[in-house]
């Protein structure tokens, strides 16, 4: 058998296995994307559809057991023959800041 076969087939075995073991540990393959335990999901909200792409927002909950809890912001888009999912894990602080931002834009968008 050809050593680099063996190699690129080890390779793939460990970053599969590694795969494995990180879903199991956090709860899931969602969860393992956030690298923590989705406590709760908190809402989703529907962005306006571009074409034949439908995007979402939801907000979860993160648990990770060193940094203790954590917001999780998930984007996903979807079309007729994709899926996407961005995972984006913030502190609380972040978080906060994120949602002032959200505020002040919203705040504008109404006055124009």
């Amino acid at each position: 058998m050809d050593p680099m076969f063996i190699v690129v087939a080890a390779l793939f075995a460990a970053v599969f296995a590694l795969l494995v073991i990180k879903i199991f540990r956090h709860g899931g393959f969602k969860a393992a994307m956030f690298g923590a335990r989705i406590e709760r999901t908190i809402g989703e909200v529907s962005g306006e559809r571009q074409g034949l792409v439908g995007v979402k927002v939801r907000v979860h909950l993160l648990d990770r057991d060193s940094k203790g809890k954590l917001v999780g912001i998930e984007l996903t888009a979807k079309s007729v023959a994709s899926f996407q999912m961005m995972p984006i894990t913030l502190s609380s602080e972040d978080a906060t800041q994120l949602a002032e931002f959200l505020k002040e834009a919203a705040r504008e968008s109404h006055g124009s």
